[in-house]
């Protein structure tokens, strides 16, 4: 069992174990935990035999392992993991979904190549032993909690004949761990059906009705023209469909039939130009889906809490440089439908909070954006149109909020500067590829 620690790695490997202890088989499991308690890496070698006497180590040699299930892709490509694969030997199942690492908080941007490292384990063991499952996807829609992925995969894994005890003792593994008895044994029968019938576990996770084909320019022009409306109103969309169809008439007269410079400006003009203010804060939390939300996810007595770091309610920075957040109790979501009925201030001189630093960053980064994208309309060439793409995409490094919002503008900024330097001057990439 490779996955993650905190998501039930260990707890699968011990189930096994006992369902073997129950059926008088031999059992050994040894996790391997690194130094995260929860989220880091845990692989768990487990070993069955007919009797205790029949297991002579505790750990899988290299070649030797006849199942891995890969709980998470990252550890399950591992090279403790893909040191125990044996071509024609392995059978490999493994869950597709990715499970952010510690990679995404040093790049926001990390991509954990998903397919490669498919493709590495089909290698190591034949693809024909390869089995790709959602289990995430799957348990978060049935049961409502990822929480039941591992047992799920333990099913799966099970009904496929690689877990070699009885589906009677797992049950009762599951029953005597006295966690969420119900739900494991729901999540494990899932499992079991999956294996057999993909598709019918796949449409009632309702996972079939959103595969689709990749939304058109004209789809993405007209779904965020709609948000706009929605954030502002019908002029401000319509500032937004002139501009990208310009983009779009420029690109086509240069490079016919091309659309990906226009899709870069209409997804990124539209995330600007749709910054998360206070309005639009309160719109977003009183427009009933958050509620919605709330009633399908929480039953029984609870309390909301929101954490809120308003302007005018300075408390100074925390320990990492950025404002202190005050709590608020659930009476704030009246507050944010009566804020979010004065979104049309937004911008004026009658806007309380349009001189903030923040927000005249945001509106002037629109405005710098629209410059970018006229600059390089006017020299566009079918030379420079990849370099120009590029340019176009670069609002997507600015995220976040306050201070980490203000520190990836001024990476957006010198990125935008050696791009442009690119864009303009072509032939100094020519040279130090030929002097290289």
């Amino acid at each position: 069992m490779a996955g993650i620690g905190g998501t039930g790695v260990v707890t699968v490997g011990a189930l096994i174990t006992m369902a073997a202890h129950l059926e008088g088989k031999g059992a050994s499991v040894l996790d391997f935990t690194g130094f995260a308690q929860k989220g880091g890496a845990v692989i768990s070698h487990i070993r069955l035999g007919r009797s205790p006497a029949s297991l002579n180590q505790v750990r899988i040699a290299d070649g030797c392992a006849d199942a891995v299930v890969a709980c998470d892709i990252v550890v399950g490509t591992d090279p403790r993991s893909l040191r125990v694969l044996a071509k024609d030997r392995t059978r490999v199942l493994v869950n597709h979904s990715e499970v952010p690492s510690g990679q995404f908080v040093r790049n926001r941007n990390a991509d954990i190549r998903m397919q490669e490292r498919i493709g590495a384990l089909a290698g190591a063991v034949g693809s024909d032993r390869l089995h790709t499952v959602e289990a995430n996807e799957i348990m978060e829609r049935i049961l409502g909690n990822t929480v039941y992925s591992n047992v799920f995969l333990l099913g799966h894994a099970w009904q496929q004949g690689l877990v070699p005890v009885s589906h009677e003792a797992l049950e009762r593994a599951i029953e005597l761990n006295g966690v969420n008895v119900k739900e494991n044994l729901r999540a494990f029968s899932w499992g079991r059906i999956a294996a057999r019938d993909y598709d019918y576990v796949a449409s009632v996770a309702g996972l079939l009705d959103v595969i689709s084909l990749p939304p058109s320019l004209d789809d993405i022009v007209e779904h965020r023209s709609g948000l706009l409306v929605q954030y502002q109103n019908q002029a401000y969309a319509a500032r937004y469909r002139e501009f990208v169809a310009r983009v779009r008439e420029r690109e086509q007269a240069v490079k016919p039939g091309a659309t990906a410079l226009t899709e870069a400006v209409a997804k990124n003009l539209y995330k600007l130009m749709a910054y998360k203010d206070e309005y639009e804060v309160a719109r977003l939390y009183s427009d009933g889906e958050f509620r919605d939300k709330l009633a399908t996810t929480f039953a029984g007595d609870y309390r909301l809490e929101i954490h809120l770091a308003p302007p005018i309610f300075n408390r100074g920075l925390d320990e990492q440089g950025r404002p202190r957040k005050t709590t608020f109790g659930p009476w704030m979501l009246r507050a944010f439908g009566l804020l979010a009925r004065f979104k049309g201030l937004r911008g004026s001189w009658l806007d309380p909070f349009g001189r903030l630093p923040d927000r005249r960053e945001e509106r002037a980064l629109i405005q710098d954006y629209r410059a970018l994208v006229e600059e390089l309309l006017a020299d566009l060439s079918r030379a420079n149109h990849g370099v120009a793409t590029e340019c176009a995409e670069l609002p997507d490094q600015v995220r976040g909020y306050g201070p980490v919002k203000s520190k990836s503008v001024a990476q957006y900024r010198q990125q935008r500067e050696n791009l442009l330097h690119r864009f303009h001057h072509p032939d100094d990439i020519v040279q130090l590829q030929q002097a290289s």
